[in-house]
């Protein structure tokens, strides 16, 4: 190697870019980087130190290391405290000038916003471009001759072992996390002897999930992303299922329990990354058990956020890990299960909106039905049906008959003669009754708005009560109409029974889509209703928009084809919102083929015709059914799946 020139590390001047992956920082690293770490070991698997051991073995590394390296350190590797000053002398070692940046300033990821000072060794101005050491290199690098390169230089510098990366994207890592990332297991135990921090937090942006590495982080996370590990290394230990440095580190110190930024502690982290084995491993632990019952910022329990990330397989071994045995003969197991978690009612009575029985009904993934596969849910599910719900179901459900008849009774009673005034006595049974049927009609809208809806909003909130609505159709519809027949009472009193009419012809159908909510809780009819939810929302509203595109191009045709019609003034074909009605009616196949014959252009016609024939009726009604016969077969399975 000769001397060592201590010259500060200098950036490419094609800067990293920020959230890249740390395969692509390896393969843009180069040999020309003016860095001197990089001379000595970089991404391509090169640099002096291989020089070194290709020339005298590790026998001239080792009299390199100690004899040169010392001066790359703080205190000739006896490191010392590294402050503010010191990590910007590094951020900014390219600028000739320097503005330092205010608090209000710092993007969320840089480390001047949640610095502290804290040991280091290698010394900042001879760090890479991603503020790491020349350790850091050669476990990234991760062949026999770096590792065992690595090894030696911890044995010569053991201070070492506390660096950590100070660059915003892998700020916080340690020597440790990448050892245990490499599956590494002798070099943790080298850095482990050598005092590296076994609870230091790797809190850099490259190891956030994925929804909360963009400019606007997402509300409620999903812990979806590659390098989201849990943040120290016992978390990832766990998560990269190594079982013998997870001994280690539980040897050394390290808290199972201990918390990362969004709250999740080893069972949380091994739940996202779905490792079945840990969670048992580490819930029975002989030394140091992990809690069970901790909650996230989400408020979220181990079991709960199995239940929110559709990890099936996972929460049905955390249920058999946290039932209570009472007693076993042969295959036969009499146990009890803990409802804190999984129950929606909390030991105070109040409501648990984060119990997993919530999380796996709202669910929309596959996992979520094969929850609800046998096992304490569906007991649960059962239960709570026979002692509280089907009771209350039949009693709204013969609420709503009496509803619906007295409403159907003061329509029918309606006089014929339409200049007969609705409000005004007569003795007559037919216009009691009438009276009878309203006044009936109007107490149930009254009390299912007033009284019904009204506790829901407060027992959960507006907010929440509106959510729901959405996720229901039926008894959104039936609260509309509900409100629609409230609003004909004003009309009622001025006798302005034009508009009172027109809002009872929406009124009326609204309110009898609400037995579509009871058929949709009934075996029989449920897969249907939930059927044609999913065709509207989900064919139909692609339909629509395929064969919108489709009317509006060819209603233009048809329209200017049309003009010189002799008799154009006659048909649907006189404007150009009326030629859409004409077109529709073409498509369910109601057309006069003579006609086309007389147009200013016949033979056009008949081509456009054809070829709207061909794409429409033809092409996209077929496709429609087909995408239908899709979501009945998806139904139908759901149905069985859940069943």
């Amino acid at each position: 190697m000769g001397a060592v020139n201590c010259k500060p590390c200098r950036k490419k001047k094609k800067a990293l870019q920020g959230g890249s992956i740390l395969d692509r920082v390896i393969s843009q690293a180069s040999n020309q980087d003016q860095c001197l770490l990089y001379r000595l070991a970089n991404y391509k698997k090169g640099g002096e130190l291989i020089d070194a051991y290709n020339q005298g073995g590790f026998i001239e590394v080792e009299k390199l290391i100690r004899e040169q390296f010392g001066q790359l350190m703080y205190r000739e590797g006896k490191g010392q405290i590294i402050n503010r000053s010191e990590y910007l002398r590094w951020k900014f070692r390219d600028h000739e000038q320097v503005t330092l940046p205010i608090e209000a300033s710092l993007s969320r990821f840089d480390p001047l916003g949640k610095w502290t000072d804290h040991d280091a060794c290698w010394q900042m101005q001879f760090r890479g471009s991603l503020g790491e050491t020349l350790l850091h290199v050669l476990i990234i690098c991760d062949t026999k001759i770096h590792t065992k390169l690595a090894r030696t230089l911890i044995r010569c510098f053991p201070k070492l072992s506390v660096d950590v990366v100070e660059g915003e994207e892998y700020l916080g890592a340690s020597a440790l996390h990448l050892a245990i990332a490499y599956s590494n297991n002798e070099l943790v135990q080298d850095l482990v002897e050598a005092g590296a921090n076994v609870n230091q937090r790797a809190i850099g942006s490259f190891f956030l999930p994925r929804d909360q590495q963009r400019p606007k982080p997402a509300k409620h996370t999903e812990y979806e992303g590659l390098a989201y590990l849990g943040e120290y290394p016992l978390a990832w230990a766990a998560c990269c299922a190594n079982e013998s440095v997870y001994n280690l580190l539980l040897d050394n110190n390290a808290n199972p329990d201990y918390q990362d930024s969004f709250g999740n502690m080893i069972l949380h982290m091994v739940v996202v990354c779905d490792k079945l084995d840990m969670f048992g491993y580490a819930l029975r632990h002989p030394k140091l058990p992990a809690s069970n019952g901790i909650v996230n910022e989400e408020g979220l329990t181990p079991l709960t956020l199995a239940c929110k990330l559709g990890r099936a397989e996972v929460f049905k071994e955390m249920l058999e890990l946290s039932a209570k045995e009472f007693w076993r003969y042969s295959n036969i197991t009499c146990s009890a299960y803990t409802l804190n978690a999984l129950d929606t009612l909390l030991p105070n009575g109040k409501t648990n909106w984060n119990s997993a029985l919530f999380i796996i009904l709202n669910g929309t993934k596959e996992e979520h039905l094969d929850m609800l596969d046998g096992g304490i849910i569906q007991r649960l599910l059962e239960e709570k049906w026979k002692s509280f719900a089907r009771n209350q179901f039949l009693k709204r459900l013969l609420i709503l008959v009496v509803h619906l008849i007295c409403m159907s009774l003061a329509l029918y009673l309606r006089p014929d003669d339409f200049d007969e005034p609705l409000l005004g006595w007569r003795d007559d049974p037919t216009t009691i009754a009438r009276y009878c049927a309203e006044i009936g009609t109007l107490l149930g809208v009254l009390s299912y708005v007033i009284f019904q809806q009204g506790d829901e909003i407060r027992n959960i909130g507006l907010w929440t009560f509106l959510k729901q609505q959405l996720n229901s159709p039926p008894k959104l519809i039936f609260l509309v109409s509900n409100l629609l027949i409230l609003a004909c009472i004003p009309y009622r009193l001025k006798g302005d029974k034009d508009t009172e009419e027109a809002i009872l012809l929406f009124a009326v159908p609204g309110s009898w889509f609400l037995l579509m909510f009871f058929a949709g809780a009934v075996r029989l009819t449920g897969p249907f209703v939930t059927m044609i939810y999913s065709m509207i929302t989900g064919d139909m509203l692609t339909f629509g928009i395929i064969y919108t595109i489709v009317l509006f191009g060819f209603s233009q045709s048809f329209y200017f084809l049309y003009k010189g019609f002799p008799g154009v003034k006659g048909t649907l074909y006189h404007s150009f919102t009326s030629t859409w009605m004409a077109l529709f009616q073409i498509t369910l196949g109601n057309y006069d083929y003579q006609e086309l014959g007389a147009t200013t252009y016949p033979g056009v016609a008949k081509t456009v015709f054809a070829i709207f024939m061909v794409f429409v009726p033809i092409l996209l009604l077929n496709m429609l059914i087909a995408m239908m016969g899709n979501t009945y077969a998806h139904v139908i399975e759901q149905s069985e799946k859940s069943g």
